[in-house]
């Protein structure tokens, strides 16, 4: 929105009427004891309409972009996969899990690619995945946006499955959050990309036979208790962990197992 000119310009005193001698002096003393108040005003006035006026070109190209992605979206095509052919603007597809725009009409469209060429522009504000158009479907992307007041409901969590594990491994959280794995020989673990400082990420790891040979953990590690639980060489153990300064320290417990 753009910014307002918030200046008054004082009021300055009648101008000296010759016709009046008798108070010509006097009021001329007032209109130039006036004049250089308002002045001051007239010019930050003046500086103010400057920053207006570039507060509404702003206004009026962010107005004239959204106008033109909100035509390209409500001429939604689907997947850019799926097209063939000349393509004019506006135009909009889906391709690699995100919307663009088409900026310039197309002979071909299959031979510019959204996300390499330059014809395309990404619009909005999650990365979602739908043939269908603008509604959720497989993937949603937010890119550490904070999500605010939502409600869940039949949620699942995605479980990396690692088999079994015979060399040194590194945890990825990005990969997902939880970790199954069978230990088939002596490793290091090390975990990977976890949330800034100021946001608590975390890793259950549900690990079978973890006694069978030597784990060697992270040193960033500190255990509930003061050192490592014992694991079981034949069976499954679950360990959580979580961290608060960007892996700088974990917090490690033992939680569930069984034979």
């Amino acid at each position: 929105m753009a910014d307002q000119i918030t200046t008054t310009v004082r009021t300055i005193s009648g101008t000296p009427d010759r016709d009046d001698p008798d108070n010509f002096n006097t009021q001329s003393d007032d209109f130039f004891e006036d004049l250089p108040g308002a002045i001051t005003d007239i010019n930050a006035v003046a500086g103010e309409m400057n920053t207006v006026a570039t507060s509404i070109e702003q206004d009026a190209a962010d107005a004239e972009s959204a106008s033109t992605i909100a035509v390209a979206a409500a001429n939604f095509q689907g997947s850019w996969s799926n097209q063939t052919g000349a393509a004019a603007i506006p135009y909009s597809v889906l391709h690699d899990s995100k919307y663009w725009m088409l900026n310039t009409g197309l002979a071909d469209v299959t031979l510019k690619e959204p996300g390499v060429d330059v014809e395309w522009t990404q619009i909005g504000v999650f990365d979602l995945e739908s043939d269908s158009g603008p509604t959720l479907g497989a993937n949603m992307d937010c890119a550490d946006k904070e999500v605010k007041k939502a409600l869940f409901k039949d949620t699942a969590e995605t479980t990396q499955a690692l088999g079994s594990i015979s060399s040194n491994t590194a945890i990825d959280l990005e990969s997902g959050n939880v970790v199954t794995c069978t230990i088939g020989a002596a490793l290091i673990f090390t975990f990977s990309n976890p949330p800034a400082t100021g946001k608590t990420g975390y890793l259950v790891l549900e690990i079978t036979n973890g006694a069978a040979y030597t784990i060697t953990w992270p040193g960033a590690v500190s255990w509930d208790g003061g050192s490592a639980p014992t694991l079981q060489a034949s069976g499954v153990d679950t360990l959580v962990f979580y961290t608060r300064d960007a892996g700088t320290t974990w917090r490690g417990v033992r939680g569930w197992k069984a034979a």
